[in-house]
């Protein structure tokens, strides 16, 4: 489905008060969205970017039961599009830049910028493994002030919601091989002809890694590059502050909003014994817990298809998602 795009620069204030900026895209089915359908907005996990939902966003608009207006997708402040804005913080502060806490900022540097359309609509936030993390914090932001969250809906991907200690050592496992990444070729065709048969990127559906070649990868002077450096995704690990914060603030969420968490059914990331205490603890305050097959944790990028339906299963389950009836 060919969808109308817009991408727009908000600024919002980072760790350690850096004054940082995020590329946000808009997409819609036509010039002037239907005023009364819901608003999706989309984060990515770590080492991914905003283009990477588009797969699960078209699959989503090219339902005809699901009464949508228009979706947004926003970078992380060292991710994709945003980190050109932000590369001064590479060499001087990696560790600001990469703070996943940042993320959940910037979604609420979105939401006052004026451009989202929140207010009195129905808002549909959608978050994978990191992206998660941002969507909780931006909302306990609101719950803290008490106000509303804006989102009427949150659907939460693959979220990794660990204690500190455990987060820590866990996620520090992921700094020396990602570290060690090849990430710059001589053309655009020969990163797809490695990406495709090397791992983790060889699992991606073929259109993501369409997707990731055409939006996450561009010129340099050694030819190709990918968009994200290694070094600096491999910064957004050290620190599990964010992870801790999911998992101390997900009752309050619930508590005012429904909350749904699709996993993927392979294990490769959080440990099972680790992710089935999760579920065991937080099951009775999910509205629904489900899982899609062929995927672990990266599961927007390994089965988009899958995603997007059980994402449309939470969707279906909202009145006010539906197309009225003739």
């Amino acid at each position: 489905m060919l969808l109308l795009s817009k991408k727009s620069v908000i600024s919002f204030k980072g760790a350690e008060g850096h004054d940082l900026k995020a590329v946000v895209a808009r997409y819609t089915k036509s010039a002037e969205p239907s005023p009364g359908g819901a608003i999706l907005l989309f984060t990515h996990a770590v080492g991914a970017h905003k283009e990477q939902w588009l797969p699960v966003i078209e699959r989503l608009f090219a339902d005809s039961e699901l009464n949508i207006s228009e979706a947004w997708s926003l970078d992380a402040a060292c991710h994709g599009d945003s980190l050109p804005y932000n590369k001064d913080l590479i060499e001087t502060d990696l560790q600001a830049l990469a703070d996943l806490a940042a993320y959940g900022e910037a979604v609420l540097g979105l939401l006052a910028s004026g451009l989202f359309p929140y207010q009195n609509r129905n808002v549909i936030a959608v978050g994978h493994s990191a992206g998660c993390q941002a969507i909780v914090r931006s909302s306990i932001a609101f719950v803290n002030k008490g106000e509303p969250i804006p989102f009427k809906t949150i659907i939460l991907v693959e979220p990794v919601f660990l204690p500190d200690d455990i987060g820590t050592s866990l996620l520090s496992r992921y700094i020396k091989p990602t570290s060690a990444r090849k990430w710059q070729w001589k053309s655009r065709d020969e990163a797809a002809e490695y990406l495709s048969s090397t791992l983790p990127w060889k699992r991606w559906h073929k259109e993501i890694l369409e997707v990731y070649v055409e939006y996450g990868i561009v010129h340099s002077i050694s030819g190709s590059e990918l968009k994200t450096p290694p070094k600096v995704e491999a910064a957004c690990y050290p620190n599990a502050k964010a992870q801790a914060e999911g998992l101390q603030n997900l009752p309050a969420l619930t508590e005012q909003r429904p909350v749904h968490v699709i996993f993927g059914t392979r294990y490769d990331f959080v440990p099972k014994k680790l992710r089935d205490g999760f579920v065991a603890s937080s099951k009775d305050r999910l509205r629904s817990l489900r899982s899609v097959e062929g995927a672990g944790h990266m599961l927007v990028q390994e089965n988009p298809i899958g995603c997007a339906e059980a994402i449309k299963a939470v969707l279906r389950e909202s009145t006010l998602l539906s197309q009225p009836k003739l």
